[in-house]
């Protein structure tokens, strides 16, 4: 190939920190003059125009799209570059034709994902999901809390997200950092890693469990009740991952009963929040609205770099970075 053609699937219904605008793009082809030249950009918004795009398109970039027959649709379609790192939402992956790539955005959420994490630790550290609770309870009580240096952060998965955080927390913050990952192998920001099926060796050791991993058949409901209740009494969890990995309604009780010092969540299912849910009364917990990791400034220059660096790969004939992998479900 000489040249790529791309097609961008644009949604007005997404925030607006998700829009891949021409704007947007002119500025990330300055910042990538030697591959920028070969790739022509056309646009749909909200599909007003995505079948004929789509069928001169070799790449698109989007976050989700009609799959029915896309072969059909887009017959030199050749990779999809996600603006999203989740991809539970295009699951099952029946619809991937032979010879399509799928890459999505993991990394790009790394920093702002690693400084909310510190800051998640930090609040639960010092009590002020405790605290914001008898705030709002019109209760005077005080309680005493130590420094974070320290004291042990377990992280359930090491990709984009999990990796920066354990760096934060272990060079900015003097934390000893566990890991939990599919593997097990070790990771070079945490002291010890173990893969899934042993995380009950590791989860009485920690005083925060920052749930990072992606949702996958093995990963739903890993944090369960059962293993909410190995949890070191006092300890708080974090949840930056997907809401299915940790059993919500055990997690309300552990932190009623005062098993668990308090949580920070920013992930939930269904989104928006119910009115009606008790994680809003629940005492000690703080509710994000799934944002904590989004760079208002960032996200989509970050993600159009990465779509950059792989148009240029792809353009060569080498391997793409963050490739599904279809099988396992990210």
């Amino acid at each position: 190939m000489s040249r790529l053609a791309v097609h961008v699937c644009a949604l007005t219904t997404q925030p607006e920190v998700f829009w891949v605008t021409e704007q947007r793009v002119e500025a990330a082809c300055r910042r990538h003059p030697g591959i920028s030249g070969r790739v022509d950009f056309d646009w749909s918004w909200d599909l007003d125009r995505f079948d004929a795009g789509a069928a001169g398109a070799d790449a698109m970039i989007g976050w989700t799209f009609p799959r029915e027959d896309l072969r059909a649709l887009a017959p030199r379609l050749r990779w999809i570059q996600l603006t999203s790192a989740g991809v539970e939402h295009l699951r099952p992956f029946d619809w991937v034709p032979r010879g399509l790539a799928l890459t999505n955005n993991s990394g790009v959420h790394g920093p702002k994902a690693a400084e909310f994490a510190a800051t998640a630790v930090l609040m639960l550290g010092h009590g002020l999901p405790f605290l914001a609770t008898r705030q709002r309870e019109r209760v005077w009580e005080k309680r005493f809390s130590t420094t974070v240096e320290g004291r042990t952060a377990l992280i359930v998965g090491l990709g984009g997200l999990g990796g920066a955080a354990a760096r934060w927390l272990k060079k900015r913050l003097a934390m000893r950092v566990l890991g939990v990952t599919r593997s097990g192998r070790p990771h070079r920001y945490a002291e010890h890693v173990v893969p899934a099926a042993r995380i009950d060796e590791v989860l009485p050791e920690a005083d925060f469990v920052l749930v990072m991993a992606p949702l996958t058949a093995e990963t739903e409901n890993l944090i369960d009740r059962r293993r909410l209740g190995l949890m070191k009494r006092g300890a708080g969890l974090v949840n930056m991952g997907r809401a299915r990995l940790v059993d919500y309604e055990a997690l309300v009780e552990r932190l009623r009963d005062g098993h668990l010092s308090g949580a920070v969540l920013d992930v939930f299912d269904p989104e928006p929040l119910p009115g009606d849910s008790p994680l809003w009364t629940a005492p000690n917990l703080v509710v994000v609205p799934h944002c904590s990791t989004d760079d208002c400034e960032r996200y989509i220059p970050r993600t159009l770099d990465l779509f950059f660096d792989n148009a240029a790969r792809l353009l060569a004939g080498r391997r793409l970075r963050n490739r599904v992998r279809l099988a396992r479900d990210y």
